[in-house]
């Protein structure tokens, strides 16, 4: 009988563990940080809003070149500022909790719906000839985002997608190749 007993409790105490250490793996409430990639910086923001997914908001400016004949053969750059709403579903949280990696920022595969407006505000530019065309773009894309140290991030991406050109109601096709690495605050 006390084996009986014993073994109930130590059993029940094993299946207490097993349900704590079974919980649903989640993106974080709130991901705050800046970025910088080949073609500019940002400065994100992403709540969560399910358990697997999240709203990423971005503030940046992108870097624009162009050289040849209508530049006279002069290389013009430009730092364009733009707007992103980007939802993005974290796909990968519950295998990589499996395999024992981290999920801390939202580190992990994701499936993403950028949408991007770059506004006619201002420009930063060697020439004082160069303006921006209103344009919103609608980028379905795959990505990865990778966090060390709870504070040092990767992110690479790709989409293709469908630009609108504001002035003319003009479509245009777009793709986007990310690679950035950022600071998480």
């Amino acid at each position: 009988m006390k084996k009986t007993i014993f073994i109930l409790i130590l059993s029940s105490f094993f299946i207490a563990q097993a349900q704590n250490n079974n919980k649903t793996p989640s993106v974080e409430n709130s991901v705050i940080g800046v970025q910088l990639g080949l073609f500019g910086f940002w400065a994100h923001f992403e709540p969560k809003l399910t358990p697997l997914i999240s709203l990423r908001t971005e503030i940046g400016l992108e870097l624009g070149l162009r050289k040849g004949i209508l530049t006279n053969d002069e290389l013009v750059f430009a730092l364009l500022p733009n707007i992103v709403i980007e939802p993005r579903w974290y796909y990968s949280l519950e295998r990589r909790v499996r395999k024992n990696r981290a999920i801390a920022h939202n580190s992990g595969f994701f499936l993403g719906f950028k949408t991007r407006y770059f506004p006619d505000w201002f420009v930063i530019s060697n020439d004082n000839n160069t303006s921006v065309i209103e344009s919103l773009d609608f980028i379905p894309k795959i990505g990865f985002r990778k966090v060390w140290n709870e504070h040092l991030s990767f992110e690479g991406g790709f989409g293709i997608g469908k630009s609108l050109i504001l002035a003319n109601n003009y479509w245009d096709t777009t793709a986007e190749l990310t690679f950035r690495i950022g600071y998480n605050f």
